[in-house]
């Protein structure tokens, strides 16, 4: 980089000026090939120091190519004397790969700097800045013959391409993980995954892709690793085909063929954990309490906030003597509210509201006293002679309340079936084809999106016992049980676990009541024993829904402390270290099922306390926790 930014860009021309300008690595280059833009400034030693902030170096923003900046500030690359005067390189530059063919214009680059007028620290200063010209890169096509044969291939040089499958092979209907490993130069994020001509057999998932860039000798390139979970369906030999990636290698301007053989894995009989263990059912949605629906939101922290002050000062008014309670008609035009909640315009013929009322399940002699008074009106209102208004019947009170109730209904369906649309089937599918891994990791994916769903925790559960962590899957359903601690299927699948060990059996919830319910249920019965002590007579009965609902309240706050402890189950015996590092020494030991408390996080370490006494750090993954921890 160095020698190349000392020969492309020279001093300024005049002693102590300032230059800048913008060079492309190359005049041309094939579409996806990497090309560098340099951007490099000649600043004077002496016009430097005298400056109270750095100048600012601003390179071209280009579109159109997919391009990287390799660092955001200017770096210091050479120092030369020119006409005795000392001069700083500064260079900054981005690499790009460009899209398609055709002539690539940089946009000048920018100068910023201000001189003081003087060396005191007041003098005013002398704002300048300098533009750099254009360059220029002319992008040449892939030939068409070649372009045929790459057919959407990557443009890179020296790739390579290999299967990598699980060293002791598969288990027949045991998920695994097989990975095609693509490794060379060129821009990794642009390499396609390519086309494999799966075996019958073998039921296959795409998993997420992953790489790894590298720069060698300032070209970019690296790894990309394009995983797919499999499940034979029986024992045998699996043999994953052999694959052909064709790509288009710009130095030879010529289509190279990379080839990755054909992978044999042995697959043997099932002896995992799913062969003797029925799979629950599950059904991937998320099924939120309705309790936790309405105790888990702002509003209802809010109204807990406000609710005891409107009480009190509801309940220290002082009495006064009531006036009679008069009968008023409601408020606003009857026929106008008619209208609006049929959804028909106010000019509707009185036949076509009658219509409307029908299909709304109004009663025919109702609808027709209700068509004769639209038809009064009418003719009051257009007729030639004038006069009072009629009356409505008695029928149009009682079927706008019903209208009412019909809309309201129909926007509380529609609210709560909100969250239960666009939910994904994957991780169900992926369940129910045996890829009890894929599935927990999905599961667990919307038990973080939604934490109050017993649903996904419930099904979360399941998976996990069926990939063999049984761990998991306890905290799961603890989790489920929580949140509805009468769903059947979770305490079922908590029963039939077998492996359970007798401290865990204690974990479960005992009391079939939620901690939302029994907030819902000591505000109930703080507003009725306030309704029934305001009438006087029914103070002994007040009392004993008050007492009813205090324990509801010292029940819900006893299980909030026992959900929100920062506690967790551990996996598999794993020791403590001294600090959060794998090569720390161990301290002490933590056994399998152990309930530790989690104290502090490290990054993806915890500092766990053991009901033994033992104290140390141990990795995240090593523990199920039975909270959300921070």
């Amino acid at each position: 980089m160095r020698a190349t930014c000392s020969a492309a860009f020279r001093c300024p021309p005049a002693a102590g000026g300032v230059s800048i300008a913008v060079r492309f690595s190359k005049d041309t280059a094939w579409v996806g090939e990497q090309v560098e833009l340099v951007t490099a400034a000649w600043f004077p030693r002496e016009l430097r120091d005298r400056l109270r902030r750095p100048p600012t170096l601003r390179g071209p923003s280009l579109s159109g190519l997919w391009s990287v900046q390799s660092q955001s500030l200017p770096i210091l690359v050479e120092t030369r004397r020119a006409r005795g005067e000392v001069y700083d390189l500064f260079v900054m530059h981005q690499t790009i790969f460009p899209f398609g063919p055709g002539r690539i214009v940089s946009p000048p680059a920018l100068l910023s700097y201000a001189v003081p007028a003087s060396a005191s620290y007041f003098a005013p200063e002398e704002r300048k800045s300098l533009t750099s010209r254009t360059a220029t890169l002319q992008v040449r096509p892939i030939p068409a013959a070649v372009a045929t044969l790459v057919a959407g291939g990557p443009t890179t040089r020296n790739l390579r391409l290999v299967w990598r499958g699980p060293p002791d092979g598969l288990r027949a209907g045991t998920p695994a993980q097989v990975e095609l490993v693509a490794n060379g130069t060129g821009n990794v994020t642009l390499w396609p995954t390519p086309s494999i001509a799966w075996p019958s057999g073998l039921r296959v998932y795409p998993e997420r892709t992953e790489e790894r860039t590298t720069i060698i000798a300032g070209d970019r390139g690296g790894e990309k690793r394009f995983r797919f979970t499999i499940v034979a369906d029986s024992e045998g030999v699996v043999t994953l085909p052999a694959v052909r990636y064709p790509t288009f290698d710009p130095s030879t301007v010529s289509v190279r063929v990379v080839a990755a053989s054909a992978f044999a894995l042995p697959v043997f009989t099932s002896a995992g954990r799913t062969g003797d263990r029925t799979p629950l059912a599950v059904t991937g949605e998320e099924e939120i309490p309705l309790a936790t629906q309405v105790v888990r939101t702002k509003a209802a922290m809010w109204v807990a906030l406000v609710t005891p002050g409107v009480l009190l000062a509801l309940w220290w008014r002082r009495r006064r003597p009531r006036a009679a309670i008069a009968v008023v008609q409601p408020i606003g035009d009857p026929e106008r509210e008619l209208y609006r909640l049929l959804g028909t315009p106010i000019e509707a013929s009185s036949d076509r509201v009658v219509a409307a009322l029908r299909h709304r399940g109004v009663p025919r002699p109702e609808a027709e006293q209700i068509r004769r008074w639209l038809a009064a009106t009418g003719r009051r209102r257009y007729g030639p002679v004038g006069g009072a208004a009629p009356e409505p019947p008695a029928a149009v009170s009682a079927v706008l309340s019903r209208l009412r109730r019909a809309t309201t209904l129909l926007v509380l369906c529609f609210v709560a079936a909100a969250p239960l649309v666009g939910q994904a089937t994957d991780p169900v599918s992926r369940y129910r084809a045996g890829d009890f891994r894929g599935a927990a990791r999905r599961f667990e994916a919307q038990t973080i999106a939604e934490p109050r769903a017993a649903g996904s925790w419930r099904d979360l559960g399941s998976a996990r016992w069926q990939a063999g962590d049984d761990v998991g899957a306890v905290a799961a359903w603890w989790r489920a049980l929580s949140l509805a601690p009468r769903d059947k299927v979770a305490r079922q699948a908590w029963r039939d676990a077998s492996t359970l060990p007798a401290s865990m059996q204690r974990l479960v919830p005992t009391i079939p009541v939620s901690r939302d319910e029994c907030v819902l249920l000591a505000v109930l019965g703080v507003a009725v024993s306030w309704l029934l002590g305001r009438s006087g007579r029914r103070r002994r009965a007040a009392r004993v829904v008050l007492l009813v609902s205090l324990s509801c309240g010292a029940l819900a706050l006893f299980r909030w402390r026992r959900e929100v402890a920062p506690v967790a189950l551990v996996r598999e015996a794993i020791a403590l270290r001294v600090s959060p590092h794998p090569a720390a020494p161990a301290l002490a030991q933590a056994s399998a099922w152990a309930l530790v408390e989690v104290e502090k996080r490290d990054g993806k370490w915890l500092l766990v306390a053991t009901p033994e006494g033992g104290r140390g750090w141990l990795p995240e993954e090593a523990i199920a926790p039975l909270a959300t921890l921070d």
